[in-house]
């Protein structure tokens, strides 16, 4: 079975796709789970106790009930009131590739071991991915700034088998309970404990994965502008100086470097282009096409890099350094 083994680190755009999309099956890492577990040890020995120091959705309230201590004896039942509230989505669900993807790119942040939930809450939402329960996620509702609140909210509700919560099983729109028990899967029914709910809630992961699928459409539509560019200037009678690399590279972006190379490809052995031309040159809108086509090639390939850093990336807050011994609230 086609497996993608998540560490934290070197998640590729490829492995999201291929989880999203071609139904690979994830894996946690044997010694980022066992971080996972040391820093849940940290925790729970340090600071599950009333008389512990304010951390952030640990042992307080969220936003602005930050400064109001949440006792151990309140911690379940505010975690599960949690997840209630902040599901407030509107709207169609979310395709299942984006719910994937969201899902596979969350479980890989876990992996860096420094936002102090549970090892089971890992295992079970890898379970969940695997076994094919996919949450309905409505398509609007995400806060940005404070991160992907309710897409993710809506998520874990359907992990922990929240009697409002639906899911798609086979294909079958049901109840989430439902779709759980068929998938064979024990929910974590009102048992999310301190740092569980804010692990799995707070972060970045669900636009990430959108941004996944739009930047695969913009490399799509980047090679069709060539394809159609290249087919406009045949019709016009238009001339290949313009895309010789010789003068794409005394400026040398690689965009339109790139730009050139692939009309040279495109044109290669067309009657049409190697025929005489009567006309000095053509105007700006043909002569300038490895100019702006490559600018947007080199925009497109910056967003990817932007994204593949992202997806390995730790967003949620706060973070947990055993190490240093501290617990940072950031703006990850």
């Amino acid at each position: 079975m086609n497996k993608v083994i998540l560490n934290g680190v070197d998640l590729s755009i490829e492995d999201v796709v291929n989880v999203a999309r071609n139904g690979y099956q994830v894996e946690i890492d044997k010694d980022c789970m066992a971080h996972i577990a040391e820093v849940r040890n940290y925790m729970e020995s340090e600071w599950m106790r009333d008389d512990a120091p304010a951390v952030y959705g640990f042992n307080t309230g969220l936003g602005k009930h930050k400064d109001h201590k949440v006792t151990i004896e309140e911690s379940d039942l505010h975690q599960y009131r949690t997840v209630l509230s902040h599901c407030g989505g509107v709207g169609d669900p979310a395709p299942e590739e984006v719910v994937r993807a969201a899902m596979c790119v969350r479980l890989n942040a876990f992996c860096r071991g420094v936002s102090g939930l549970r090892p089971v809450v890992v295992e079970r939402l890898v379970e969940l991915l695997n076994k094919g329960v996919h949450p309905v996620v409505p398509w609007q509702g995400s806060v940005g700034a404070c991160g992907d609140l309710a897409p993710m909210a809506h998520i874990v509700s359907v992990l922990i088998g929240v009697p409002q919560a639906e899911a798609f099983y086979q294909g079958e729109r049901m109840p989430a309970q439902e779709a759980l028990k068929k998938a064979g899967i024990t929910p974590v029914e009102f048992q999310l404990k301190a740092k569980d709910c804010l692990a799995l809630l707070n972060g970045t992961q669900f636009m990430s994965a959108n941004g996944v699928f739009a930047m695969l459409k913009a490399f799509r539509l980047s090679k069709k502008a060539d394809l159609i560019a290249a087919l406009s200037l045949e019709a016009f009678d238009g001339r290949i100086d313009p895309f010789m690399d010789c003068i794409q590279q005394i400026r040398p972006h690689q965009g339109q470097i790139e730009t050139g190379e692939a009309f040279r490809k495109l044109l290669a052995g067309s009657e049409l282009i190697e025929r005489h031309k009567d006309h000095v040159q053509d105007p700006y809108s043909f002569r300038c096409i490895p100019q702006v086509h490559g600018a947007t090639k080199d925009a497109i390939r910056y967003v990817a890099s932007v994204l593949l850093t992202e997806i390995n990336s730790v967003t949620d807050n706060p973070t947990i350094f055993p190490d240093e011994d501290r617990i940072i609230s950031g703006g990850n």
